[in-house]
């Protein structure tokens, strides 16, 4: 992406959320199944710990990270079975980037808001269904010892062991 407008998903927040994660991702997939520490972290992405923090403590509450008793962050499974999707969920889960610049002091207008609903959640259907289709087993460099194949992946689960949503 070449332009500073040109954001995945039209919004500048989601976007680098949405690019933090992944790139943190990226560095436990290539460690796996060794965890990473902060200072690891921090040398591999250039983020601040603090931001580093931040985005592993919100992949650890959606179950994609596993932090050790020492500190230390991990896969909490098979790469093969962490998608995009799972990052999406993950980037859309926090609510400080949902409001943003958006009004709250209007009348509700509740057959304009269950339209709207209606085309997010078409629209998000349709994101997680093209986000699924990239793993990020991808990443894992050529030559290293796969996981084993992980209960989610037999069982037709994403990779927290919820359904899928389409």
């Amino acid at each position: 992406m070449t332009a500073v407008n040109d954001f995945i998903f039209g919004n500048g927040n989601l976007h680098e959320r949405f690019c933090a994660i992944t790139e943190l991702l990226e560095k436990l997939v290539r460690a796996a199944p060794t965890p990473l520490s902060l200072a690891q972290m921090k040398r591999h992405t250039g983020r601040s710990g603090r931001d580093i923090s931040k985005h592993c403590l919100d992949l650890v509450r959606n179950g994609l990270v596993i932090e050790t008793s020492d500190g230390h962050w991990t896969l909490a499974g098979d790469p093969a079975d962490l998608t995009l999707a799972d990052v999406y969920r993950c980037a859309t889960a926090r609510p400080e980037w949902h409001s943003r610049g958006r009004r709250i002091d209007h009348q509700p207008n509740y057959v304009v808001d269950l339209l709207l609903m209606q085309a997010v959640l078409a629209i998000n259907q349709s994101v997680h269904q093209h986000l699924r289709q990239f793993s990020l087993d991808r990443l894992k460099p050529a030559g290293i010892v796969p996981f084993p194949l992980g209960r989610s992946r037999s069982h037709g689960l994403n990779y927290n062991g919820h359904s899928d949503l389409a």
